[in-house]
């Protein structure tokens, strides 16, 4: 690794932290165009790229995730009970499709930007044109029967998307369940790490060598912790200052960012599509 990918990486963890404790929704949306760019920059097979994408990116988000809890904990915004109720069936779900997946080669790169495009313009839609209702008085009786529904949902859309389940976990939270967004950001982020933890165990229970042609440094299982080590390092260097930030910050203005970002990544991918259609 060079001393400027080495920093790039670090950089780029730093503004996941950041945007992971500020929005609560992982920083997969941002973890998977990056490495994109990065493992086609490393020329990593078009039938394993999404693989080394997903990967990559669960096994950061599971680590952002638990940092981004610990500082929720810390301000007194953490809210267990209701992360394990979603968890729970998200976490089978997500194991046993990642598992489908990373033993076949069924789904390609054309099939999973489709599928992270859709999702994020369905977010960019709904976070820029759709209010947020508000706040109810008092959000003590959530309806705990639907949240394995939900949790199985976040983990389709995880293992399919890279994206973590706080797409679907803060939408349904705040605009069905009439849950603050504030809240209901901390329980996103928390379901997200607990969903990401099977999906990396799954990229990481192979043996690299025998399985692929093309191995990364210090890489087990899909994973390279050459890459995955200055993400980490950024990552954990801004986690606080992201949460510290949400809670003095107006949840309309965190709508407005988040769908902001959403849009440029959107923005992006139709770039990329409409020049691969000339190539």
């Amino acid at each position: 690794m060079t001393i400027a990918l080495f920093l790039i990486l670090l950089i780029i963890g730093a503004v996941v932290g950041y945007y992971s404790g500020l929005i609560g929704t992982g920083g997969n949306i941002i973890l998977i165009p990056v490495f994109d760019i990065l493992f086609h920059y490393l020329k990593i097979p078009e039938t394993e790229v999404v693989k080394f994408m997903i990967a990559h990116s669960f096994f950061i988000t599971a680590f952002t995730g638990l940092s981004v809890s610990y500082k929720q904990f810390k301000v007194k915004n953490l809210h267990v009970k209701e992360v394990l109720y979603i968890s729970v069936a998200g976490m089978i779900t997500a194991f046993f499709l990642t598992e489908f997946i990373k033993n076949g080669n069924w789904y390609h790169k054309s099939d999973f930007d489709l599928v992270f495009f859709t999702l994020l313009l369905i977010l960019a839609i709904r976070m820029l044109f759709f209010k947020q209702p508000p706040p109810p008085v008092s959000d003590n009786n959530l309806n705990k029967p639907y949240f394995p529904i939900i949790g199985i949902v976040a983990g389709l859309i995880s293992s399919l998307s890279g994206l973590g389940g706080g797409i679907i976990v803060i939408p349904i939270l705040t605009d069905i369940l009439k849950t603050p967004l504030k809240k209901a950001s901390s329980i996103s982020i928390g379901v997200v790490a607990m969903l990401a933890l099977p999906i990396s165990i799954s990229y990481l229970s192979i043996d690299a060598r025998s399985a692929m042609n093309h191995v990364l440094p210090m890489q087990v299982g899909y994973i390279s912790m050459f890459i995955a080590a200055p993400v980490l390092i950024g990552v954990f260097s801004t986690t606080g200052w992201g949460v510290r930030t949400a809670q003095k910050t107006d949840p309309n203005k965190l709508r407005l960012i988040l769908g902001i970002v959403v849009i440029i990544l959107c923005a992006k991918m139709v770039y990329g599509f409409i020049a691969n259609s000339y190539t």
